[in-house]
């Protein structure tokens, strides 16, 4: 093995990409596709289009609302800003609320709404191609159960199946804004 510096290595990386910057050749080193948050919802792998999620953090200092659907479990003060912390478990009808201490928040982008999503746990990135697109999402329905209208196309990688939440389409719902 060479006894080159960790310096002199990149070196030699940089030199090499300079190279071949200069014929033109180009390689790609992600997914083409969209850019995805991947995580966890009672057992369920979801996903969603990373831009409509402004930040993930953990659920800390929960302030619960008392006379409120189980499923709004509180609020959180993120940065100086107050969003109300929706517990997709629970929105979905899983009949299990998620621990607050060991969930994650997905801290929505729309600034309108100032929400966040509860989930069990974030898995981070993904890129699914549309080679991994599942042709019958009807048959995965009764799996989804509250979920199920949000959801508008299933992926199967790495031998499982995820499902993409669309999250414009779940705080437009009539069923998300009744919090009362």
């Amino acid at each position: 093995m060479n006894d080159q510096s960790a310096f002199q290595i990149l070196c030699n990386i940089r030199d090499r990409a300079i190279e071949l910057a200069a014929k033109d050749f180009s390689v790609t080193t992600q997914s083409t596709g969209v850019k995805n948050i991947a995580y966890v919802v009672n057992g369920i792998n979801y996903y969603s289009d990373a831009r409509d999620i402004k930040e993930i953090s953990v659920c800390e200092n929960l302030t619960e609302i008392p006379q409120t659907k189980p499923w709004l479990r509180g609020l959180i003060n993120s940065k100086g800003v107050l969003y109300s912390v929706s517990d997709l478990s629970l929105l979905a009808g899983y009949g299990r609320a998620t621990p607050a201490n060991r969930g994650h928040l997905l801290i929505l982008g729309d600034a309108d709404l100032q929400s966040a999503l509860l989930v069990n746990r974030v898995v981070g990135f993904r890129y699914f191609e549309s080679a991994d697109d599942v042709d019958d999402l009807e048959s995965h329905q009764d799996k989804l159960d509250g979920l199920g209208s949000f959801v508008t196309k299933a992926c199967h990688a790495d031998e499982q199946d995820w499902y993409e939440l669309d999250i414009n389409r779940l705080l437009a719902s009539e069923q998300f804004r009744e919090v009362q």
